[in-house]
């Protein structure tokens, strides 16, 4: 769910891109690009480790 809440937000910042409405920084950017790769490093531990 999470990734799919991602994925919305990621198309309207493409939105607010091509109407050159974009406020975010550089770094914003950056920090943002790096959330799936937490996702998928906290779904390979789950995985791996089995906690549950």
């Amino acid at each position: 769910i999470m990734l799919v809440v991602y994925h919305l937000w990621c198309g309207r910042m493409l939105q607010d891109f091509q109407a050159d409405r974009n406020t975010h920084s550089h770094g914003f950017y950056r920090w943002f690009n790096e959330f799936p790769v937490l996702v998928l490093i906290a779904v390979v531990l789950l995985v791996v480790f089995k906690p549950f």
